[in-house]
């Protein structure tokens, strides 16, 4: 096998394959958007694996080589050539002129021609160079180019980084390379629409290759194939076998392309500088220029724009700046921490700013021997200001600052106004960062250092390092962009009509989510620490058992390998793989595949065993201790809401919502048992009935399904009721989960072949089914479409409180984004207004807890439930006012049914 290392770069040609490099950019990097939105992942990861390609191999000679837009030669031949393939991204081509901007910056040479395919194209270059005796290299992923292959060219999946010549290529399809076009005349490319000869798959198309010289030999021999079925098939269709040949081959054309063309001098990487600084590549903007010896320090936010920064380090400054603050009325205030976690790490300053073009940072924990005032002197001074009503705060992510404030003493906050986080969350669309920093850059188009500019790269381990000059001008510029965003974000609600939703919802929403992150909740480690004795008892004697069928010379196999599974179960047990995973590049040994295999293993079986005690064990008993806050013995979960696009709220560090109901049930493992309440406290769990099926009524105004509420129905077993043409009565419980399943998929966009999947059912009594329930509830389809209808008119879907959520994908060609787009629409207006019933409920509850002087505190949300902790002695008072407060959040012709449920742990408690 030829090594490219090897290869003299005088006397060799790369030719990339552009639309194969052009799709892998596109979905091989997350969607990345410049400050202004412009979609640029694709440029960015294609001008990565362009200069990989020049790093590795040094060429001399090499070209871009692009399809023609339009029909080609082939389709003259067969119209429906490529016709199955959906239609790009919209932004795939608006990247791709990036890039051919950027190929011809740096003078990478761009072939193309009208009404020629690039496999063709490369083809032909490389016929040309091999009458030069030189080597051609295609750089693709493409298996069709395989067939090119000779002495003088070969082939480098740049993505597998596999070299491929004649001997790696037979080796891999078990014959030569000529034979190539006979087997996909056999076996055709559903990709490229191709028919081949259905009926024949991999297994025989091979067959077939290796006992025939040609195709014309097997036709001529036909009588000789063994199999009837394969040669009634082959005999009927004998003209899509020569058809697909004549597609597959690829087509020598007059390129006039010279070797001069495709000299490429790799100093003009530096001419793409200007480029990649337009789209806001910073990394490769950097690299070029720490070739060029340029200092790419960025200029400080008070350089670039006058503005003056602040220390203060004497009692006198900070009595002028707390007089200042007063008689402003209003300041923006941003801590600064040791770390990310404010109820433990310390906090070192905090940063202010009253009017734009000034701002201060107050250091009293800094470890840099310089002036600075005492922690106790700074908060004696700031607590009345924090207390005063009169005076406006404002904050960006102020939960995590109330936080640190909390933690140095400050424990109330009067009139904190505005967060200019949650605000942006909301006037934002999906593809825009919310952080303070790209915040500043979009709206107020100032860039600001980031927090490695000014700790990581200068070797601080946590900004108490740095020196006051440093963190004074990282710190107060936070404070100061806060400040000026505040009036730029409050005019964008206006503008979006969002006012309320934020003043009603979001924004008191802070306070509730403070309090309970500040509460924590009790995780007995004793009852994890007995848990881990016995998932670890129980995981050495599935290791026995396995060992007791397979052998103890695999004693030292890691079941946690895909790669060791693979090998013990299609190799050493022999077991027959189900299908290939994700990325083609081996057999699956996903759950689905163990689940089938178990039918007829044992092995298997006690894999899946193995598997979900091993996740148990690391996920969450190994794991959840490390969360305990050694201060307060509790978790403290942090609650967000500006991380999921339809509104819910989420959890992290840890994620909460997540704790599984019934971990391991066959081995007694509940880990919501080890979460408990205060002592003296219980918990009580409120959780919403079916309120997103409930909103969809409401919303709706589906007669039936309002009517069914009104009264009570079982809601699950009337669905199923119609389904199978059967009376109430008559309905099973199997009937009644698949009615239930459907209820609560249909706001998810539920196929037939979803619903076939997950029920085993034919996909046509799927269809079926989905046929009945839009019958059965004219009105739900109806209003699907109207949301449909509005997000196509306006681009966005809103929830009942006015939240957008932007979807471009409603404009798509690509039929796979536009129906995803269809059901992130429906979803949204639900599953938002779901959860903005939540929110109410939440911020609600709260003030009557606090307004009837009850020691009630809600600790978790979990979407629809939420666990509040009791003192005993109030218990019926609590639940009588959870209900009355939860269930008339909204006057509605549709009603709010919770459920709850008193307990001495989180798993007594849970349904």
């Amino acid at each position: 096998m030829k090594q490219l290392k090897n290869l003299d770069p005088k006397k060799t040609v790369y030719l990339i394959d552009g639309s194969s490099f052009l799709y892998r950019a596109y979905y091989g990097l997350r969607p990345l958007h410049t400050s202004q939105g412009t979609p640029v992942q694709a440029v960015y990861s294609f001008a990565r694996m362009i200069k990989k390609m020049l790093t590795t191999f040094k060429p001399e000679y090499i070209a871009l080589v692009w399809d023609s837009p339009g029909k080609t030669e082939r389709h003259e031949v067969y119209p429906a050539y490529k016709a199955t393939r959906q239609a790009p991204p919209s932004d795939l081509f608006t990247q791709k002129e990036y890039i051919q901007e950027f190929a011809n910056l740096i003078n990478l040479d761009q072939v193309q021609q009208p009404g020629i395919e690039a496999d063709d194209l490369m083809y032909s270059i490389a016929q040309d160079v091999a009458k030069k005796n030189l080597t051609a290299v295609f750089i693709t992923s493409d298996k069709d180019m395989g067939q090119a292959i000779t002495d003088n060219i070969i082939l480098f999946d740049p993505f597998k980084e596999q070299i491929i010549d004649a001997q790696a290529l037979e080796e891999k399809m078990g014959f030569p390379v000529e034979k190539m076009p006979f087997y996909f005349a056999l076996l055709g490319d559903s990709s490229d629409n191709i028919p081949g000869v259905r009926g024949i798959g991999k297994k025989g198309a091979q067959d077939l290759v290796n006992q025939f010289t040609s195709l014309e030999d097997l036709y001529e021999n036909l009588d000789e194939v063994e199999k009837n079925r394969t040669r009634q098939a082959l005999a009927e269709q004998k003209e899509n076998a020569f058809l697909s040949r004549e597609l597959f081959l690829l087509k020598y054309h007059k390129t006039n392309t010279s070797l001069e063309q495709l000299k490429l001098d790799p100093a003009n990487w530096i001419k793409a500088k200007p480029l990649f600084k337009q789209l806001e590549f910073k990394s490769l903007v950097k690299e070029i220029e720490k070739e060029e010896g340029l200092n790419t320090q960025k200029i400080k936010l008070s350089e670039h724009s006058g503005y003056t920064f602040n220390c203060v380090q004497t009692e006198e400054q900070l009595k002028k700046l707390c007089a200042d603050i007063k008689e402003h009325k209003e300041f923006a205030i941003d801590t600064e921490l040791t770390g990310l976690r404010p109820l433990q790490d310390r906090t070192v300053g905090f940063c202010v700013c009253f009017k734009k073009g000034t701002a201060y940072y107050i250091p009293f924990g800094h470890e840099t021997n310089e002036q600075q005032l005492s922690q106790e002197t700074v908060v004696a001074h700031f607590k009345p200001l924090f207390e005063d009503p009169s005076i406006k705060k404002y904050m960006h992510f102020g939960k995590f600052d109330q936080m640190a404030l909390y933690s140095v003493g400050i424990h109330t906050i009067q009139n904190f106004a505005f967060d200019t986080l949650v605000a942006a969350h909301l006037v934002t669309e999906d593809w825009q960062r919310i952080g303070l920093k790209a915040l500043s850059e979009y709206y107020l188009h100032e860039p600001m250092q980031s927090f490695a500019d000014a700790v990581t790269k200068n070797n601080y381990s946590h900004f108490g390092q740095l020196p006051l000059t440093l963190a004074t001008e990282y710190a107060a510029s936070d404070a100061h962009q806060t400040f000026c965003l505040v009036p730029v974000l409050q005019k964008k609600l206006e503008e979006l009509n969002m006012e309320k939703l934020y003043k009603t919802i979001e924004h008191p929403l802070i306070s509730v989510l403070l309090a309970m992150q500040i509460e924590g909740i009790y995780c007995d480690t004793e009852i994890l620490e007995a848990y881990n004795k016995k998932i670890t008892q129980e995981l050495e004697a599935i290791r026995t058992k396995i060992m007791a069928i397979i052998g103890v010379e695999y004693k030292d196999i890691n079941l946690n390998s895909p790669k060791q599974l693979i090998d013990l179960l299609f190799h050493t047990l022999q077991l027959p793989p189900q299908k290939k995973t994700a990325g083609k590049t081996g057999y699956s040994t996903d759950q689905k595949v163990l689940e089938e295999l178990a039918k007829i293993h044992p092995v298997p079986g006690l894999i899946l065993q193995w598997r979900s005690l091993t996740k148990l064990k690391n996920t969450y008993i190994d794991a959840l201790p490390n969360y305990i806050n050694p201060k307060t013995g509790k978790i403290h979960s942090t609650f967000t809401q500006t991380g999921v696009a339809t509104g819910r709220l989420s959890s992290s560090e840890p994620n909460l919502q997540n704790i599984p109901v019934e971990s391991i049930k066959e081995h007694g493992l509940t880990i919501r048992q080890a979460f408990k309440p205060d002592p003296g406290h219980v918990f009580l769990s409120a959780d919403y009935s079916q309120i997103e099926l409930r909103v969809l009524a409401y919303l709706s105004q589906d007669k039936s399904l309002v009517e069914a509420f009104e009264r009570g129905d079982d809601i699950h077993a009337l669905t199923a009721a119609k389904l199978f043409d059967v009376t109430l009565e008559q309905v099973t419980n199997q009937m009644r989960q698949i009615g239930k399943r459907i209820n609560f998929s249909i706001l998810y966009g539920l196929t037939p072949y979803g619903l076939s999947q997950d029920l085993g059912i034919s996909f046509k009594d799927a269809k079926l089914y989905i046929e009945k329930y839009f019958a059965q509830y004219p009105q739900v389809s109806s209003w699907m479409e109207s949301i449909i209808d509005f997000t196509k008119e306006h681009g966005y879907v809103a929830t009942h409180w006015g939240r957008r959520r932007y979807l471009p994908g409603i404009y798509e060609k690509n039929k796979m984004l536009y129906e995803l787009a269809k059901r992130m629409a429906i979803n949204t207006a639900a599953q938002g207004t779901a959860a903005e019933i939540m929110k109410l409920g939440m911020i609600n509850l709260s003030q009557r807890f606090k307004n009837e002087n009850l020691d009630a505190k809600i600790v978790l949300q979990i979407h629809d439930e939420l666990l509040i902790s009791v003192p005993e002695n109030q218990k019926d008072t609590v639940e009588k006012i959870v209900k009355d407060v939860l269930e008339n959040v909204v006057a509605w012709n549709v009603p709010l049914i919770v459920t709850t449920r008193f307990g001495t742990d989180w798993q007594e408690v849970t349904k």
